[in-house]
């Protein structure tokens, strides 16, 4: 039998719902520690996506992803849970 490892997307933004996510996403990681769920942090805020989509001048070491359309694609999928924080 194998293990399925579930994961939880968690954005940060820097917008109002940074509060809740700094509030939060310690409580969530508690409850989800040792469950089988892994909960990963992705930065969808301004500042991420200007960094994500001029790499160019940016050093490896500095470079992310571009969550954003990462979540836009995860979204397509079927089993996918996606909350969004008021």
């Amino acid at each position: 039998m194998t293990t399925r490892t579930s994961k939880i997307i968690w954005t940060k933004t820097d917008e109002a719902p940074a509060l809740a996510t700094y509030s939060l996403l310690p409580i969530v990681q508690v409850f989800t520690k040792g469950t089988g769920v892994e909960v990963e942090t992705w930065d969808i805020s301004l500042a991420g996506r200007i960094l994500a989509n001029f790499p160019d001048y940016l050093t490896e070491s500095q470079r992310i992803p571009d969550y954003l359309a990462l979540l836009g694609e995860l979204a397509l999928k079927p089993e996918a849970n996606i909350i969004k924080l008021p």
